[in-house]
């Protein structure tokens, strides 16, 4: 193989699905987020399939957090061997139900042809050839397909390879790009596809539509948003914080660490309550701190001459975090990376703090320290495993009341 010829084979669009993982996207593809703005157009890049990435469309490894299971059920058979052919005098409707993303525009703007509610659903007599092709060239799935003249080879536009996130919907994917499966199996190379992005569909990896059953977002909804718990009720509140400080002191005191131990030998035996009480109201919790223990002045003048070392406030940081895991507080990196963040930079100030003739911030609110860059994965109800199964239901029955009787389409 010549240089040229490999760099062309590189370059080639191709989706590898991942064995309950994201999509690997290798070659020239145009990859765009749900607002329409383009994040890159070249090399191997892995986007989420299991719907709760924090960076989508991008994978952030969430998929291993929620015990994603991404088995793959569409099938490997031809486009011919699924299709059926509906002709009439100037068109012929080609539809392949096992890959349809149920999105609706077909029954929506042609409905005289594209039956909801009857069955076949196609009528390819209920309406001239022209306007049959236009909506059948908008189907995002290519279920729906067409031929002209009794032909039966479709017609297809050759598109750029492109991937396009609709929004609270799937991947919709244009141009000969090749999916494979994660068992290495390829599926037949289409012009028009949509997979999977909200990890419900029945059809993985291609999309069946579970998206708008299970209630999939994104972009995410401002309510949403800022529907994020505050450190303190993600790691459990306060008695999580005074199991923590409490170990973590009686620890220390213990099994005399050389470091730390001459630092709080003959402590007050409220100690830990109040350095809990402290991260408390740090964390986002009730301000403990300030209206009990004297605020932050008093957590100042606990520090001061203390001459506390560098090495002490490594032995200190390092200790309490292994604590966290000893008591059983979150693990999850989001948290424990904020957690982190904050016992630096306390433990930094503290340090400064303690040195002889400092000059203090005398008066000052105790400090508020919240999620960092990546907020904590929280499920959403797209989530839950059954969620578009009792979306459907949940459907199926707005559907007869609204036939038979009262229907409360806010009910949802």
């Amino acid at each position: 193989m010549s240089a040229d010829e490999h760099s062309s084979a590189e370059s080639k669009p191709r989706i590898q699905v991942t064995a309950h993982g994201p999509y690997r996207v290798e070659g020239d593809v145009a990859i765009y987020d749900a607002d329409g703005m383009l994040r890159t157009e070249t090399g191997v890049w892995h986007l989420c399939r299991c719907g709760g990435s924090r960076n989508k469309p991008f994978c952030d490894a969430t998929h291993g957090l929620k015990g994603f299971d991404g088995q793959e059920t569409a099938d490997h058979d031809t486009i011919a061997t699924r299709r059926s052919a509906y002709p009439a005098e100037a068109v012929t409707v080609l539809d392949d139900r096992s890959r349809c993303a149920h999105f609706g525009q077909c029954t929506d703007r042609l409905p005289a042809v594209f039956r909801a509610r009857d069955e076949p659903f196609v009528e390819p007599h209920g309406a001239p050839a022209d306007q049959i092709v236009d909506v059948v060239r908008g189907c995002p799935s290519g279920a729906l397909a067409y031929a002209l003249d009794h032909e039966q080879t479709p017609i297809e536009e050759h598109e750029p390879a492109s991937i396009h996130p609709i929004i609270d919907g799937p991947y919709r994917v244009r141009g000969a790009v090749q999916v494979v499966g994660a068992d290495g199996l390829a599926y037949e190379v289409r012009e028009r596809q949509t997979l999977c992005r909200c990890g419900q569909s029945s059809t993985k990896p291609f999309c069946d539509g579970s998206h708008w059953y299970a209630g999939f977002r994104d972009p995410l909804p401002e309510e949403l948003q800022h529907n994020v718990p505050t450190m303190f009720e993600w790691l459990g509140g306060l008695e999580a914080l005074e199991r923590l400080t409490t170990r973590f002191y009686a620890d220390i005191l213990g099994d005399p660490d050389p470091l730390l131990e001459p630092l709080f030998r003959g402590m007050n035996p409220d100690h830990p309550k109040h350095v809990a009480a402290w991260l408390a109201e740090t964390f986002g919790g009730p301000r403990l701190y300030t209206e009990e223990h004297g605020g932050y002045e008093h957590m100042v003048a606990q520090h001061l001459d203390r001459h506390l070392t560098e090495e002490q406030r490594q032995r200190w940081v390092s200790r309490l975090v292994a604590t966290t895991d000893l008591v059983g507080l979150p693990a999850d990196p989001d948290f424990r990376a904020s957690f982190l963040g904050y016992l630096e930079w306390g433990s930094r100030i503290a340090v400064f703090n303690s040195a002889p003739g400092v000059s203090v911030i005398e008066h000052a609110p105790v400090p508020q320290w919240s999620w960092g860059n990546s907020q904590p994965y929280v499920a959403q109800p797209w989530d839950a495993p059954d969620s578009a199964e009792r979306g459907r239901a949940r459907y199926a029955r707005q559907a007869i009341e609204y036939q038979t009787g009262p229907w409360d389409p806010s009910d949802t």
